[in-house]
């Protein structure tokens, strides 16, 4: 079974941001030598900030790994898996593509554990100045510019769920991206005046822009799990996979998970 980690919410950490976008993006805290275990994590690019700054933490602890982040759409890392890339931790942004990668045999079943989770907000320049409240405002007020996630993302997915049960099925949003950080870029832009994205989002751009609590969001919020992959369990990095994880669900890590806007997962 799956178990839920624990968290407590303490001191503020200091969070290093990495660029968000969509699509595969792959970073290096150090340039891996012959002497290290190269650990590759694939994960939800959501988990950007949280995981960059556990990297620091984990190779310090661990001289002889060198990280090596993914960050992609959720889907988009099942693929790549799927199509050979060698992945050794796997933290997708929903249960439904931890799911997908148990399916296709690319993580052993019953082995993950969720660490977190991450709710919807709807995201608006520093200050609110077009006053908006809530998604009813998004309805009612066409000449705002909204933008959100698309259905085939967990963001997206989500969201639907969100105006479903609002019962604003007509409510109409002038784009629909590829990744959350995509939507908060437009609104940082200059080029939406609204956009539903993460409260992990908000929290990394607190400097530039305002959340408003979305009522109802809290039940659909999506469930952040992670896995060591079967790759990896049948290899040398079996060990060093096992380490990053544990570090996950730690006591120092769900701290710097919650410090970077998830919430502790009860």
């Amino acid at each position: 079974m799956k178990r839920m980690a624990s968290a407590l919410a303490a001191a503020t950490l200091v969070v290093v941001s990495l660029v968000g976008c969509g699509g595969s993006d792959e970073r290096t805290g150090s340039h891996a030598s012959p002497a290290r275990t190269k650990l590759t994590v694939f994960a939800a690019p959501s988990l950007e900030d949280a995981f960059g700054n556990l990297e620091k933490d984990f190779e310090a602890a661990n001289p002889g790994i060198d990280v090596v982040f993914t960050y992609a759409e959720s889907k988009d890392l099942v693929t790549q898996m799927s199509e050979g890339a060698q992945a050794d931790v796997f933290a997708p942004a929903s249960t439904t593509w931890m799911n997908q990668a148990e399916d296709k045999g690319l993580v052993p079943k019953y082995s993950s554990e969720v660490f977190a989770l991450d709710t919807l907000e709807l995201a608006v320049a520093k200050g609110n100045p077009k006053n908006i409240e809530d998604l009813e405002d998004l309805a009612a007020r066409p000449e705002l510019v909204a933008v959100r996630c698309a259905s085939a993302v967990p963001c997206g997915e989500a969201t639907d769920k969100l105006v479903r049960n609002a019962f604003l099925d007509d409510l109409r949003f002038d784009t629909e991206e590829q990744s959350s950080r995509d939507a908060l870029g437009l609104l940082k832009a200059g080029e939406a005046d609204a956009a539903i994205v993460y409260e992990s989002d908000v929290a990394s751009a607190e400097d530039t822009v305002d959340g408003v609590d979305l009522a109802g969001a809290q039940l659909h919020s999506n469930t952040y799990e992670i896995a060591v992959t079967k790759d990896a369990k049948e290899s040398t990095r079996s060990e060093a996979a096992q380490k990053y994880v544990d570090l996950v669900l730690s006591h120092e890590g769900q701290m710097t998970i919650v410090d970077a806007g998830f919430r502790p997962v009860k």
